[in-house]
């Protein structure tokens, strides 16, 4: 039976569940008495303090220390079903490449302007909630511009308003690298460029270039295996065994505790999933994970505005208990936001 047919339906239920995994994962990993994640560069202490939060023998430790520690992996969900989709949508077109990447823009603008003027209307209300960052300092403009125009991945040194902006410009960078590069490349092509940055970053993490790393993966060069992948699979439909699974589930887990396998648990990531995709195939768990598949872009934007809310008062609360109300109120704010902007837009017919 093959376990990674693929399809639409399949692609809202890989956003569905990575969309998941990244707002817990942004909640729980704010805990010091869960792991921090090895997701920009590979940290051995984080390791240790994974291993030991799994080994106590407490579920909930354990449970939200996965999220904490792995959930990071659902941007490979995303970056993912984006190799796939490009390649689906505009593999076989005709469209210029400058078309395909102002369209790529407006979609992004959309969900990302609206909230822009939101944070702006916050920081100047005399009340701030939002950009609790700017309280002392004016960069509010400055950093607007940046996510404004995908290049907020060039402030690695300092996150800017809470938020997933570095994503934003990581993904617009592989759109600019996809229509000039790989858009019309064989097959072969595609293959060495996936190859040619696993040897580097391999190079690199031998050589213990934290730094670099951190760089590549905060940027597009550091995505563009799993991004490769997708588009592959575009190509070819992908049907793998379970013991091809099953390997791949394997390797995965070693990869967490090893510096340089490392480098490919971004890939080998899509094995435990697959094995897993036929369970959201059917019932509630579909239509659960297509319902957060149809809200992921809404999350993506205003979950971690929720999540500061929140923690403001989870200290006064069971872990638990905060974070079945973050997830609540998660749902319930992407909800209305998505709303809101689909209702305009379909009224100005845009």
């Amino acid at each position: 039976m093959p376990y990674l047919s693929y399809n639409h339906t399949d692609s809202q239920i890989w956003k569905g569940i990575g969309i998941l995994l990244i707002i817990l994962h942004n909640f729980f990993h704010t805990f010091p008495e869960f792991p921090p994640e090895c997701e920009f560069k590979y940290t051995s202490e984080n390791v240790g303090l994974f291993i030991k939060a799994m080994a106590s023998g407490n579920f909930l430790t354990t449970l939200f220390s996965l999220f904490s520690f792995l959930g990071h992996y659902g941007v490979s969900f995303f970056v993912f079903v984006s190799g796939y989709g490009l390649t689906k949508r505009y593999g076989q077109s005709n469209d210029v490449w400058w078309r395909i990447l102002l369209h790529r823009a407006i979609q992004l603008w959309k969900w990302i302007i609206p909230m822009a003027l939101l944070l702006l209307l916050d920081r100047y209300s005399g009340h701030t909630h939002f950009t609790y960052q700017y309280l002392d300092n004016q960069n509010i403009w400055t950093d607007l511009l940046f996510m404004l125009t995908f290049t907020a991945n060039e402030l690695a040194d300092r996150f800017i308003i809470a938020g997933p902006w570095w994503y934003f410009g990581m993904a617009f960078q592989l759109y600019i690298f996809y229509v000039l590069f790989l858009r019309r490349a064989s097959d072969r092509t595609i293959w060495i460029t996936i190859v040619s940055v696993w040897t580097l970053l391999l190079i690199l993490q031998g050589m213990r270039f934290d730094n670099l790393v951190f760089t590549l993966r905060y940027n597009f060069v550091g995505w563009l295996p799993i991004f490769g992948i997708g588009i592959l699979v575009a190509r070819h439909p992908l049907n793998l065994s379970g013991r091809w699974v099953s390997l791949g589930c394997i390797l995965f887990v070693l990869s967490l505790f090893n510096p340089y396998l490392w480098v490919f648990s971004p890939v080998l990531v899509l094995f435990p999933f697959a094995a897993l995709l036929p369970l959201f195939r059917k019932g509630i768990a579909q239509n659960t994970a297509l319902f957060l598949g149809n809200l992921s872009a809404a999350l993506f934007i205003t979950h971690a505005f929720v999540r500061q809310q929140v923690l403001i008062y989870a200290k006064t609360l069971p872990i638990e208990w905060s974070g079945l109300i973050y997830l609540a109120l998660c749902l319930t704010v992407a909800w209305i936001y998505r709303w809101a902007l689909l209702s305009f837009y379909k009224r100005i017919h845009w």
